[in-house]
């Protein structure tokens, strides 16, 4: 077990990580114990027995500490929350086709007095936005995993939920559709449109180029997004 957490380590998001670290620490207590143990069947059996008790207890209240953390992260992540009551964004939910008026919705949300989650490819095109935090797409370390919906969705609901009335921003959904099928994506987006829009009452803008769409798509599109 202790081995099993160890090829874990920084794998995940902070959150999971931490327990993951945790799940290290005690059980490694535990092993070292456990060596000791082994050790005190040849010499040193009183000293090496209290430091037995002492490991096994430290690690025994470390583990359940740690099942008790990751019950509570999973509850947090999975099971709805009552909306936070809080001024709702006029945005709503909406999609912007051309990337001509990309910065025009940046000027627009340079202006704004709420907080903005922009999930893209480009970070660095938001930088000196006080009010901007951003999640990068990519395959590189240290980002997010196109192919991860999950993880983004989870992202972003934290984000929501930390901050009522605040703003997402998808401009990579093209980038999504190169490792995900349509219908992948699309579920995706509404998913989060449920969540962010209806339940928690922030705004959703997405942006993609419609020429990577076909006219079915585009449709499926409009009628969850108004277009801005």
């Amino acid at each position: 077990a202790f081995f099993f957490m160890l090829r874990r380590l920084n794998r995940y998001d902070p959150e999971l990580n931490t327990m993951v670290k945790y799940s290290v620490i005690f059980l490694g207590i535990a092993e070292v114990g456990r060596i000791v143990d082994i050790i005190d069947d040849f010499c040193c059996q009183s000293p090496a027995r209290n430091f037995e008790i002492f490991a096994y207890l430290v690690s025994i209240i470390g583990v359940i500490y740690t099942v008790i953390y990751y019950i509570r992260l999973v509850e947090n992540r999975y099971i709805p929350a009552p909306p936070k009551r809080a001024q709702k964004s006029a945005l709503g939910a909406h999609i912007v086709f051309s990337k001509n008026r990309f910065l025009d919705v940046i000027e627009l949300l340079k202006s704004a007095d709420f907080p903005v989650l922009a999930v893209t490819r480009s970070p660095g095109m938001y930088e000196g936005f006080d009010n901007v935090s951003t999640v990068w797409v990519t395959q590189v370390s240290g980002g997010v995993n196109p192919t991860a919906l999950h993880v983004l969705h989870d992202v972003i609901l934290r984000f929501v939920r930390d901050n009522p009335g605040s703003v997402i921003l998808i401009d990579c959904v093209e980038y999504l559709l190169l490792y995900n099928d349509f219908r992948t994506v699309f579920k995706f987006l509404t998913n989060l449109k449920d969540h962010v829009v209806l339940q928690h009452g922030s705004g959703l803008v997405i942006f993609v180029d419609d020429s990577v769409l076909s006219e079915q798509e585009k449709a499926l599109l409009l009628k969850e997004f108004e277009p801005l």
